[in-house]
């Protein structure tokens, strides 16, 4: 069998489920096997996860979303997908690909074949990096943009090797339920359910052969954290010069002990400094997770500032 035929079939295999999203679909994009779900109709949206390569001890993907999937579907087409090497969508085909600016890239790729039109686009942590990177290098197809504890869009040190320093020997369910009650301050927020999607993830084939490359290869030290240090100096420059010009929404969780509050506040005040079109929500008794811990206040909130942006409102 060709290597383009092997390509057809595993195209048209069918894609795993994640229990509380809808069916899911394969989509190539950029050559790799992506795998993305939608529902609603309206304006799109399309929703970035947080996280990145090399989480054996929880994994991200799109079933994050669940919570507030249906909610904002319910007036908008709202589209979630797993990102490179993560969730059920390949890994990276190249090792020199395992950059977050090749994320980026994925994102815009989609984007540009899904034919959308301008997108409302949300990211959450290093999602909310992600979001507001392909804003500031495509804002053709962006209409607006929400970002949700994005520390990674602040200056400063983070928290995460503090908080997060202990985990239970892994991967296991134990070490998936560990690390997101460590990140959420209402760890009731960590169902059952959250913690086998993502242990689901953990054991996905794909996702496996993406932590060998990295740590076959120390990826990490070697490519992808000098890389996003060299990036997000590029980025934190462009919002300081006010190149961010979209309506813009940033959410945070009063009690993040990963993304401190403080660093939340600063970044809406340098934002609102060049863009009238900027707000802020924050939400009481919350960690890293605003739309997992306090769901129906988040869509309550997003679907204003959505609205406000359809109906240009400000």
């Amino acid at each position: 069998m060709t290597a383009l035929a092997v390509e057809v079939d595993r195209m048209r295999q069918s894609p795993p489920r994640y229990s509380e999203l809808p069916e899911g679909r394969w989509v190539d994009v950029g050559g790799l096997r992506t795998w993305v779900a939608s529902a609603g109709t309206g304006t799109p949206v399309v929703m970035v996860y947080g996280g990145s390569f090399g989480g054996a001890g929880a994994a991200s993907g799109a079933y994050a979303w669940a919570p507030t999937f249906h909610g904002l579907a319910e007036d908008h087409r709202v589209l979630v997908f797993d990102k490179p090497g993560q969730g059920f969508t390949d890994k990276p085909h190249r090792l020199e690909d395992y950059t977050m600016s090749a994320v980026v890239q994925h994102l815009l790729d989609l984007l540009d074949q899904a034919r959308l039109g301008p997108v409302h686009l949300i990211g959450h942590s290093r999602g909310g990096y992600i979001a507001t990177r392909a804003t500031l290098l495509r804002p053709d197809l962006v209409s607006s943009l929400t970002i949700v504890n994005s520390g990674t869009l602040t200056s400063g040190v983070g928290t995460n090797e503090v908080v997060l320093g202990g985990p239970p020997m892994g991967p296991s369910r134990e070490s998936v339920r560990w690390v997101y009650e460590s990140y959420m301050h209402n760890t009731a927020a960590v169902t059952d359910e959250f913690v086998e999607q993502s242990w689901a993830v953990i054991q996905h084939p794909e996702y496996q052969a993406a932590l060998r490359d990295i740590r076959e290869n120390d990826l990490m030290a070697n490519l992808f954290l000098p890389e996003l240090a060299k990036d997000k100096r590029e980025t934190l420059t462009w919002l300081a010069e006010g190149r961010l010009q979209r309506p813009t929404l940033v959410v945070w969780g009063r009690d993040d002990r990963t993304a401190h509050l403080s660093r939340g506040l600063g970044l809406f005040e340098q934002l609102a400094s060049w863009e009238r079109r900027t707000s802020l929500a924050v939400t009481d008794k919350c960690g890293h997770f605003p739309y997992r811990e306090h769901p129906r206040w988040f869509v309550e909130r997003v679907r204003r500032h959505l609205s406000e942006v359809d109906h240009h409102d400000y």
